[in-house]
């Protein structure tokens, strides 16, 4: 019987060496030719630069009476600014008339950070248009907590009125009925105690007349809270009468800290010679080895090699029987 020979499909490491080997110029010269024109590209292109601002947002509603209370939240606020990317209100304030083209913002709302990316042609562009860029953040994000200061204002100043016109109205009743409120006479002990186990005030039930005493308290809150309320009125109108006021109960509740400021960067962002070059270079070794490697396998090389591979395969065959 004749001994067991290797399958002729299997490839031994030798073979793929001879056969990239046999494909030298491809498999060398294809990452030679894409790394050149690679490098060529990236030093020929116009360099793009870019500078980053990263800012801290915080909000604080601790301010005099709660003015500022339920103020928009600042993950809204944020996103409210990344999404005018692609609105005509911030291309005229940056002006440009794409400007998604040079500016990128982001917010990372688990660290209060946004994102402020701004490109240039030149490192002192880039520097300018970051310096812009964090500027109208700024202002957006101020004016919009102005605006909601101010409607909070007018909401407070509002009711404050209304609260007032009860107060009023209530304090005319009870001096109406503190006008005809009988005369003064003696206390009547069950008669206070009565009042007393009803949760009266001692002080009310005891006096010589209750009723009298009552209203006349009454009253006394009455007048208390009509004056608070002309004065909470006074300065809320004050407030809504001075925007800049409004504007610096603004600032104290927006927190704003620029943790990296704008600069002028020292390297182009685009295009990075180096790096494209390297990778192109794998690239077109992998993409060499691989045609080489289908090369082989639709044409096999001819020659004197080929003639004594196919010449030894036809020797191992057994002899035909003789009939």
């Amino acid at each position: 019987m004749p001994s067991e020979t290797q399958a002729p499909d299997e490839v031994s490491l030798r073979e793929i060496y001879l056969m990239l080997k046999r494909r030298a110029w491809l498999v060398l010269g294809l990452p030679l030719g894409l790394g050149l024109a690679v490098l060529a590209f990236s030093l020929l292109w116009p360099k793009t630069y870019t500078s980053q601002v990263v800012v801290s947002l915080s909000l604080s509603n601790q301010s005099n009476q709660g003015l500022l209370n339920n103020l928009p939240s600042l993950p809204g606020l944020a996103q409210g600014f990344v999404d005018l990317q692609q609105t005509r209100l911030l291309a005229d304030q940056l002006g440009v008339d794409d400007p998604s083209r040079y500016y990128r913002a982001r917010f990372d709302e688990k660290r209060g950070l946004l994102f402020l990316t701004a490109q240039g042609r030149t490192p002192q562009e880039a520097h300018k248009r970051a310096e812009r860029f964090l500027q109208v953040a700024r202002g957006y994000l101020e004016q919009t907590l102005l605006e909601g200061a101010r409607a909070n204002l007018q909401a407070a100043l509002t009711q404050a009125q209304f609260d007032l016109k009860a107060a009023q109205d209530g304090l005319k009743g009870i001096q109406a009925q503190l006008a005809q409120a009988p005369d003064r006479f003696s206390t009547d002990p069950s008669l206070a105690a009565a009042l007393e186990a009803r949760g009266n005030d001692p002080q009310t039930a005891r006096s010589p007349t209750p009723a009298y005493t009552s209203l006349s308290l009454d009253e006394s809150r009455l007048r208390s809270q009509i004056a608070q309320l002309e004065a909470r009125i006074a300065v809320l109108s004050e407030l809504l009468k001075n925007p800049s006021s409004i504007s610096r109960l603004v600032s104290q509740a927006l927190l704003v800290q620029v943790l990296v400021p704008p600069a002028e960067p020292l390297r182009p962002s685009f295009p990075r010679p180096a790096l494209f070059t390297a990778l192109a270079v794998v690239l077109g070794f992998v993409l060499g080895a691989m045609g080489a490697l289908v090369i082989e396998a639709i044409q096999p090389p001819a020659g004197p090699s080929g003639a004594e591979e196919f010449s030894g395969r036809k020797a191992q065959q057994p002899p035909r029987p003789s009939t």
